[in-house]
């Protein structure tokens, strides 16, 4: 028999409060309700009611982890000072109370697991932060540290951290070795104290567009902290207007809008790089000194591996939402973009003449004949370890193209077992037997249904059709023809003010 969750806690003589769906704990046993192996009854049951808002409020002191409320939305924290707590399998949970100002300390990965967070504001009793204080999973555009009277930073204090923007008070004077580095999404930094920097502090901040240091920090020598072997800030843009007196660039790495001279005709539709600093729109400020650098000469003609910087927000899903794995599929986007467009600048006309002439070489009976399944099957043994048995089994013909893979399909597999096994050789004689009557159907249907113009007719279409499927992966990865709809709406401004409005336009 199922005990209710208030018989369980009023046998404990536990301080709370349920009703509504809203639970309020304020007994000093938190962790009963939160760790499974101090009190599993009241941990079980408290996970089968459905409470909607836990208030921990009045809890004198703070749990490390809070996990399992399936049906939460929103939790009141007790005051924080020295520990943030995680939050886990809280699925519903989209709002967290808590007083920013009375947290003392940041321990490592702080706020992991928590909904985002527009900004947190710090009170003047902040002391100090653990490297990789704020945890890479958690959500936080902003952080405030400018009332915090005696904090000081650490190394690597934020690396790793997704934040947007952080501001530091006045009396912090060096941004020491790490500190932000690895944070892909912080744009802008305010720290009007700061006048020297550590090695590596800005490393791979690729979105950095909004500094402002101390009049008397030397500005001549910013870009040796962002510009050197190690940091690679040079990204890539392609011209996608001009006019007398300025180009227009669409930069595939953070998908805005830059301007500079006008660039020679030569440039159109090519892409190249340029780089990050030597912008118009990275906005330095020291001081009351404002400065928006200008273009270098920092362009290229090609883009080499490892020379690019693309985004990453990209990773590659099958057809059924599996997710396989990491890819750039920007950069791979980007590789197309120039095969498509040296495709489209060739005659179809001597695309087809080709195709016509490949085929009419072709000894299709020779291939046809050539298609069969071959299968390896080999031992490898170690002294002292158990032997290994691999088994590879092939089926293809000496030449293919997309319209033989029709009528004369590959087909590999693998198979390898080791240890004490009397499953060798893996493959029967009778499965042989019966792959190479299969191989024999195979030829005989495929040479009854082989057609010449079929076969040309249906490399063409594969040819327009591949074309097509590049160019629309292109543009889903690098938004190009959308950034040329929005930069002719905007042909009444010129320079800086146009590349304003076009980046008030977001493009997805």
């Amino acid at each position: 028999m199922k005990t209710s969750l208030k018989t369980i806690l009023n046998t404990g003589s536990y301080k709370y409060c349920y009703e509504n769906g809203k639970f309020t704990f304020y007994d000093n046993r938190i962790s009963d309700i939160t760790m499974g192996n101090y009190n599993y009854s009241l941990y079980t049951a408290i996970r089968q009611e459905h409470i909607v808002i836990l208030d921990l409020s009045m809890c004198p002191n703070v749990p490390k982890v809070i996990s399992g409320f399936p049906h939460v939305t929103e939790i009141i924290m007790p005051t924080l000072t020295d520990n943030i707590p995680s939050i886990a399998n809280c699925p519903k949970l989209e709002k967290v109370t808590f007083d920013p100002s009375t947290i003392k300390i940041l321990k490592e990965k702080s706020f992991d697991g928590w909904p985002p967070i527009k900004q947190i504001s710090f009170g003047e009793d902040f002391e100090y932060m653990e490297s990789f204080c704020i945890s890479p999973n958690a959500q936080i555009e902003s952080l405030d540290f400018s009332l915090c009277k005696y904090m000081h930073l650490k190394n690597h204090a934020f690396q790793r951290s997704k934040i947007k923007s952080i501001s530091l008070p006045n009396h912090v004077t060096n941004l020491p070795e790490y500190v932000f580095c690895d944070c892909p999404n912080l744009a802008s930094i305010l720290a009007i104290g700061v006048i020297k920097i550590g090695f590596g502090a800005l490393r791979d901040c690729y979105s950095l567009e909004h500094l402002k240091f101390a009049k008397e920090f030397q500005a001549d020598n910013i870009d040796k902290f962002l510009v050197d072997d190690d940091y690679e800030t040079l990204r890539c843009g392609i011209e996608i207007g001009k006019d007398d007196i300025y180009s227009y660039i669409w930069c595939l790495t953070n998908f805005r809008f830059y301007y500079t001279e006008r660039l020679s005709d030569e440039w159109s539709n090519r892409i190249f790089s340029f780089n990050h600093m030597n912008q118009r729109c990275f906005a330095m400020f020291f001081g009351d000194i404002h400065i928006y650098s200008n273009y270098k000469d920092h362009y290229a003609s090609n883009i080499s591996e490892g020379f690019l910087k693309t985004s990453s927000r990209y990773t590659k899903i099958t057809h059924n939402g599996i997710y396989v794995g990491s890819e750039d599929l920007q950069k791979n986007a980007i590789k197309y973009y120039y095969e498509v467009d040296k495709r489209l600048k060739t005659d179809i006309r001597d695309v087809i003449k080709q195709i016509e002439e490949e085929v009419d070489k072709l000894d299709i009976n020779s291939i046809i004949d050539s298609y069969e399944t071959t299968i390896s099957e080999w031992t490898k043994t170690k002294i002292g370890d158990d032997d290994t048995f691999y088994s590879e089994t092939h089926r293809y013909s000496y030449y293919s193209d997309a319209y033989l893979e029709t009528i004369l399909p590959s087909y590999h597999s693998e198979y390898k077992d080791s240890g004490y096994t009397t499953n060798w050789p893996w493959t029967s004689k009778k499965e042989i037997n019966e792959m190479h009557l299969e191989d024999s159907r195979i030829r005989e249907m495929a040479r009854k249904s082989y057609s010449k113009e079929a076969h040309i007719t249906y490399l063409i279409k594969e040819y327009i059709q591949y074309i097509a499927n590049k160019s629309a992966e292109v543009e889903h990865y690098l938004h190009i023809g959308r950034a040329k709809e929005v930069f002719e709406q905007y042909t009444y401004l010129h320079g800086k003010e146009r590349v304003s409005e076009l980046n008030r336009v977001i493009i997805i």
